[in-house]
Order: structure tokens, then C-alpha cells, then sequence
């Protein structure tokens, strides 16, 4: 293993957690907004889309700060991850249902769910996955213990 790498997997750490910060902050301002972004994919039972654009925010929120600051960071990776493909299927089964509609992730306004957003994801599903499978744990907070594996 060389040098560089582990200082890559801290950069690639910092920046999806800023991403993620980046994708919290509207929703957690307009939480209605989100919640019409989460009713326009039809497939989240009625009343329910509600509780998870109050919820959902503040737990990206949560895990941008773990990345970026170092705490908990395989836990945090861990619900990234299967956050990201869950954001994956839900764009997937948009698009192939036919709905032109905006992803409501956050990043850039107005963007509209389609195959480079898919790609974009399995980037980002790449990079948790790189940071989950560091072999060497930089500047981190509470990382897993020997023991706790």
C-alpha cells in the first residue's frame, strides 16, 4: 500500500461529506418542498413522505459531519451507503415508469432525474465503499476498535 493513499480516502471522506452537508441544507430550510420533491416519485405511502423530509435531512446533516470531522466513520459510510442505493432504485424506477421530474437531491436545483444521476450515485457508492474499506483509519474520532470486529 503506498503513502498517497491513505491521504486520497481522506479527501474523497471530506469531500462526499461536504456533499452531503451541501444536500442537507435546502431541504432542512423547506421541508415541504422536499416533501412535494419525495410525493412526485409515487411510492411512498400517503402522510409518510412528511416524517422522512424532516428526517432525511438532518440525518445527511449527520453524516456529512461524521465524514468530514471523523467520527464514526464506518457507520457513517455504512448508512451512506445504503443510502445511495436506495436513492439509486428510486431514480431507476422513475425513470423507467416515465416521470420527468426533478430528483429533489439537494445539489443543484431544477436538475432532473435520469441515467447520469444513476451514475453519478454509483460514483458516489464507489467512494463510500473505498472509504469503508480503508485499510488505514486517518484523523478519526471513535473509529471501530480491534474488538469490535
Amino acid at each position: 500500500m503506498n503513502k498517497i493513499y491513505p491521504w486520497l480516502i481522506l479527501v474523497i471522506r471530506i469531500i462526499l461529506g461536504a456533499i452531503f452537508l451541501i444536500a442537507s441544507y435546502d431541504k432542512i430550510l423547506d421541508p415541504g418542498q422536499f416533501a412535494r420533491s419525495i410525493d412526485n416519485y409515487h411510492i411512498i405511502p400517503f402522510g409518510l413522505e412528511n416524517s422522512i423530509a424532516i428526517i432525511l435531512p438532518w440525518l445527511e446533516l449527520l453524516i456529512g459531519l461524521g465524514l468530514i470531522i471523523g467520527v464514526m466513520v464506518d457507520g457513517a459510510s455504512g448508512i451512506t451507503g445504503s443510502l445511495l442505493i436506495l436513492f439509486i432504485v428510486l431514480i431507476l424506477q422513475a425513470i423507467l415508469r416515465g416521470f420527468n421530474i426533478e430528483c429533489g437531491c439537494g445539489l443543484k436545483e431544477g436538475e432532473m432525474v435520469g441515467w447520469s444521476k444513476i451514475l453519478e450515485n454509483f460514483v458516489f457508492l464507489l467512494a463510500t465503499w473505498m472509504i469503508y474499506n480503508r485499510p488505514i483509519k486517518l484523523f478519526e474520532l471513535f473509529p471501530k476498535s480491534p474488538l469490535s470486529e
